[in-house]
């Protein structure tokens, strides 16, 4: 395996960055990584110039992006550096900051004695 070295693993990240120009992304340094945002919510890591794309279920990206399997501990999508100007990578990200949102203000959850949950 290939590591980056750290002025190649920056630019790659700015690589990914400059494909999502058009959203509110940002990406911060930590655990040795690149984590993702989109409008605040963490959407997938940045490490050795691929993007992990947390799976959200999303079902009109390329087939040769493998998706998690029902076992899989890890639940992201590997995409490569080459789909960076790929068309639908920006909605791909939206949407998975869409519904991570949904997520986090769906329907309560109990909270261990926190609060008035149910």
């Amino acid at each position: 395996m290939r590591y980056l070295m750290k002025d190649d693993e920056e630019a790659a990240v700015q690589e990914w960055l400059d494909s999502l120009k058009d959203l509110n992304v940002e990406a911060k340094k930590m655990f040795g990584c690149w984590c993702l945002y989109c409008d605040g919510q963490t959407v997938g890591w940045i490490h050795d110039s691929v993007l992990s794309l947390r799976e959200a279920g999303l079902d009109f990206l390329p087939e040769d992006i493998r998706r998690p399997g029902k076992d899989d501990r890890i639940r992201e999508l590997v995409i490569p550096l080459d789909y960076a100007g790929a068309d639908w990578l920006p909605r791909a990200v939206q949407e998975t900051a869409d519904i991570r949102k949904k997520e986090k203000t769906g329907p309560q959850r109990r909270t261990g004695g926190r609060g008035n949950v149910p």
